[in-house]
C-alpha cells in the first residue's frame, strides 16, 4: 500500500506502542536524578547536598558531635602532656637555683617552693619534692607537712600520686638505696624496708618515732584511676648520716620546718 512522503503509517503507530517499557530499576534511577538537587538555597541555586530524612540528620549530627568530642580529647591530652613536661622543667630549675641558696619559686604564682629530689638509683628515676603540704600535689611528691624534715629525728613523709610521680614506687626492692638531696645540698641514703598496704587513716606512722626514717606513700592500687582509701607505703632508715654527693654547700639558710 502507498503512502504519502512524511506522514507515518499506521503500522509505525501500532509499533511505537508496543515499545518495551521502563524497567523498575530504571525508573528509581530515574526519579533520584531528578530529585537529588531539588533543594535549592538562599539564592534560589541547587543545594550541593540531597535531601535527608529526619533520621538522617540526627545520624550525622551525631556524627558531628562525635568527631568534635575526640578532637577535644586529643587536644587535652596533648596540652595535658605539655603543661607535665614544662613543670617538670621548671621545676629542676627551682630546685638548682635552690641548691645555689637562691629564693626561686617553679613559676611567679606557685605557691609552694621546691624542698628536695628523692631518687631511686637502681631504677634511675627521681622527683622533685615540693614545700610542705598536708596532700600530694599535683606538680610533684610533697614533704607532708608536721613530719621532719629527711634526715631528722623521727619519721620524715613524702606522699606523691601513683599515676604522676610515684609509679615507680612498686618497683623498689627490699634493700634498695633512697637518695635524698635536701635543699641545703646534703645527699642523704636511705635503705628501703619492704613495702605495705594499709589504709590511710590507720597507717602505723609516727613521725614522732625513733631514728631517722623516711616513708614514701602513694595511693594504691597502682592501676586505679581513681582515688581510693589504701595507700602504698615503702619505709626506709636512715644509712649515711653524713653530705655523700659532690653538690658544693653553697646554700647555708637553714632548713626550714612545718609548723
Amino acid at each position: 500500500m502507498l503512502r504519502r512522503p512524511g506522514k507515518p503509517s499506521l503500522a509505525d503507530d501500532d509499533a511505537g506502542a508496543f515499545s518495551p517499557l521502563p524497567t523498575y530499576i530504571e525508573l528509581e534511577m530515574a526519579m533520584a536524578a531528578a530529585t537529588a538537587y531539588d533543594v535549592v538555597d538562599a539564592n534560589g541555586r541547587p543545594s550541593l547536598f540531597p535531601r535527608l530524612s529526619l533520621i538522617e540528620k540526627a545520624i550525622a549530627a551525631s556524627i558531628a558531635i562525635l568527631a568534635l568530642y575526640g578532637l577535644i580529647l586529643i587536644g587535652d591530652g596533648l596540652y595535658i602532656k605539655a603543661k607535665t613536661h614544662l613543670s617538670h622543667v621548671l621545676l629542676k630549675r627551682a630546685f638548682a637555683a635552690e641548691l645555689r641558696g637562691e629564693d626561686a619559686r617553679p613559676w611567679p604564682w606557685a605557691d609552694f617552693t621546691t624542698e628536695a629530689k628523692v631518687s631511686a638509683p637502681r631504677l634511675g628515676k627521681h622527683s622533685i619534692v615540693l614545700s610542705g603540704n598536708s596532700e600530694p600535689s599535683s606538680f610533684g611528691p610533697s614533704w607532708i607537712a608536721g613530719t621532719p624534715q629527711p634526715g631528722e629525728e623521727g619519721t620524715s613523709v613524702i606522699s606523691a600520686r601513683r599515676h604522676a610521680h610515684f609509679l615507680w614506687l612498686k618497683d623498689v626492692h627490699p634493700g634498695d638505696d633512697i637518695e635524698v638531696t635536701r635543699g641545703d645540698g646534703k645527699v642523704l641514703t636511705f635503705k628501703a624496708g619492704e613495702g605495705r598496704i594499709v589504709p590511710w587513716d590507720d597507717s602505723g606512722i609516727d613521725p614522732a618515732t625513733q631514728g631517722k626514717r623516711l616513708v614514701l606513700a602513694t595511693c594504691w592500687p597502682f592501676g586505679a584511676t581513681e582515688r581510693g582509701p589504701l595507700r602504698y607505703v615503702v619505709e626506709a632508715d636512715l644509712v649515711d648520716t653524713q653530705a655523700t654527693g659532690a653538690i658544693p654547700q653553697t646554700n647555708t639558710k637553714p632548713l626550714s620546718h612545718a609548723e
